[in-house]
């Protein structure tokens, strides 16, 4: 953990929050609890290595609590109240980068797999309407030097929000047709819907109610940008 050497309250706030991972580990968090390997999942470019002695310092710091899973091997972390009131800082953040960091997203920031995890962890279970619905996305425009898979289905029911990378032979809801960077810019709020699907970067196929309950789950509108980064949803504080 960094040290400043400083009884500044803000210096002793960056030593906690202000090392490289650790705001990233405190955003998965907000969102709900996790375990190790939804952590890997999310920030696949941290080595277990850090990634075990970023949460430790977290713990330590007394901003991460982590309880033994109730079956198997390893922990479940979660916000304490000290970490949860670091929230709004978060939240800020997301809305920074919303007005100032959108020309800073190049090729090597494009990672479908990120995105539809993204997109599946902000899916909202009171907008889950029918029994199962099923989504197929074709992404073109992956750089060359990217291993990121092409197509991705969300098979998504009430009781379980399950992603595949091959077809699981279900009836299609819709299918989404889009260049990655177009349809990331859109999903997170850097680009405007209307825009990409007047342009063909990004269509839509099925019929007209499964494209508008596809619209509502996946939060694919011009108005939900701080949705998508900013407003993330309370978590169970640990004590």
């Amino acid at each position: 953990m960094i040290r400043y050497g400083q009884f500044c309250p803000v210096a002793k706030t960056a030593e906690i929050f202000g090392d490289r991972w650790s705001p990233l580990i405190i955003r998965e968090l907000c969102y709900s609890p996790r375990s190790y390997g939804d952590f890997l999942a999310a920030i696949p470019l941290i080595s277990r290595t850090m990634l075990s002695q970023r949460l430790k310092e977290l713990a330590v710091a007394g901003v991460v609590h982590p309880d033994a899973k109730e079956k198997g091997r390893g922990h479940i972390y979660a916000l304490t109240a000290a970490g949860e009131a670091f929230r709004p800082m978060i939240e800020m953040m997301g809305e920074w980068g919303l007005k100032w960091g959108q020309g800073l997203i190049g090729p090597g920031d494009l990672d479908s797999k990120l995105l539809i995890w993204g997109i599946r962890q902000h899916i909202d279970r009171e907008d889950i309407t029918a029994q199962e619905f099923v989504v197929r996305f074709d992404f073109r425009g992956i750089p060359k030097s990217s291993r990121n898979p092409r197509h991705w289905w969300l098979l998504i029911r009430q009781d379980e929000i399950e992603v595949c990378l091959k077809d699981p032979g279900q009836t299609l809801d819709v299918v989404i047709e889009a260049d990655l960077g177009a349809f990331t810019k859109v999903w997170t709020g850097y680009s405007r819907l209307e825009e990409a699907l007047a342009r063909g970067l990004v269509t839509f196929r099925g019929t007209d109610t499964a494209i508008a309950q596809m619209y509502r789950m996946l939060k694919l509108t011009d108005e939900t940008v701080v949705r998508n980064l900013g407003t993330l949803r309370p978590t169970a504080i640990a004590h």
